[in-house]
């Protein structure tokens, strides 16, 4: 239903592509910070964490933007009822990052089933990859979701 107006054929391939280039810098990450044998076992756990960041992570990023978006507007129009006062940017939408950052940690503690100390060094990569991939490949935000940024 969300995809039903004009869907790419390459939007498939792009989200494949992502997720295997994402999946296997994970386990990367996962082989240097914590050991061999974790990456290991974990293999088809990560490719599931990969798959969930490629594809959930635009939706949920664009209802969290919406969402922290209502407060900020309501502040910036009670800042404009002062006299002389034409403020424009709702400032509360930079957070969104931050909520999606938190929202790897989780994903990558409960699924991954890491300690949060790696849990925290391997979701702050792959945060810095997903935004490389979605800089490289645009197309992979098929609901501009990631507009926010």
């Amino acid at each position: 239903m969300l995809l039903q107006g004009s869907f790419d054929p390459l939007v498939i391939l792009f989200v494949l592509i992502a997720t295997i280039f994402l999946w296997l810098m994970l386990w990367l990450a996962t082989r240097f910070i914590v050991t061999k044998d974790f990456a290991s076992r974990k293999k088809f756990m990560l490719l599931l964490v990969a798959l969930i960041m490629v594809v959930l992570i635009p939706l949920v990023s664009g209802v969290i933007a919406i969402v922290v978006s209502w407060p900020g507007a309501a502040m910036l129009w009670l800042r404009n009822l002062i006299p002389g006062q034409n403020v424009t940017h709702n400032y509360v939408s930079a957070l969104v990052p931050i909520i999606i950052f938190l929202l790897f940690l989780l994903i990558l503690k409960f699924i991954g089933g890491m300690d949060w100390k790696d849990t925290t060094w391997v979701a702050l990569i792959a945060m810095f990859l997903l935004y490389l991939l979605y800089t490289l490949l645009p197309e992979l935000d098929f609901i501009g979701a990631m507009s926010y940024t």
